[in-house]
């Protein structure tokens, strides 16, 4: 089963991508990074899982997801996404995020925004407020610092009702590749600490492939995962 998410979009300085439930940003958490105005990124992702032993499931589940995302404004983000679990239904939804703070070398971008799938088996209600500062002038290897606040209410079905903070960072390893790592604490309906390493190479204009050794929470143990982005669109 394909987990099919608007994953990719990361520029060398920074992350311009969506996480595995919503707005953009690192492989499963939200960002104050915004796409550039007028571009539309398609993508989709694979994330196989595993769980204990339960009646009537799988024990090792593939998480999946199909989004476009589409940078409306210089600061606000919307999108299109689904959630796809193996042994349940499908949720269907969307995503907004609002940056109202620029960076700038004094200051962090801070950005806010929810994401929201229903009418399935892996509903998501979440909202954020998320802070994004590059921390090194180095062009040729830099390292941008995220950290950022969620409520989760349900996540991928399951219920949580919680406050979670969570962190991340980049560092430009080269011209086109970017490694990726970043964590949130265990909560409510997870086995495991949420964390995930993923490693970004970009191609062609505004395309980028991934990997990931990613634990979404709700895992026993992290696994291999690959996404891909493809820019479909940019109004300038």
């Amino acid at each position: 089963m394909l987990f099919c998410l608007g994953l990719l979009g990361f520029a060398v300085a920074g992350a311009q991508a969506q996480s595995l439930y919503g707005p953009g940003g690192l492989f499963l958490h939200p960002t104050a990074d915004i796409p550039p105005r007028g571009q539309a990124t398609l993508g989709a992702i694979v994330l196989p899982q595993k769980i204990p032993p339960t009646d009537g499931l799988h024990t090792h589940p593939t998480w999946g997801t199909i989004s476009l995302d589409y940078g409306l404004t210089e600061d606000i983000e919307i999108g299109a996404t689904n959630l796809m679990i193996t042994d349940f239904s499908p949720s269907w939804g969307g995503f907004f995020k609002y940056r109202f703070l620029r960076e700038d070398k004094s200051r962090p971008a801070m950005a806010a925004g929810f994401t929201y799938t229903g009418s399935g088996g892996c509903d998501t209600r979440a909202g954020f407020v998320a802070a994004r500062k590059q921390l090194t002038q180095n062009s040729s290897h830099p390292i941008i610092g995220h950290i950022g606040l969620q409520y989760i209410d349900i996540l991928a079905g399951l219920d949580y009702d919680q406050f979670e903070p969570y962190g991340g960072f980049e560092y430009g390893l080269a011209p086109r590749w970017i490694v990726i790592a970043e964590a949130r604490p265990r909560g409510k309906g997870d086995f495991k600490v949420s964390t995930a390493l993923s490693l970004s190479y970009s191609y062609g204009k505004g395309n980028r492939l991934v990997a990931t050794w990613a634990n979404t929470g709700q895992s026993t143990q992290p696994r291999f995962g690959f996404g891909v982005g493809f820019t479909i669109g940019t109004r300038r």
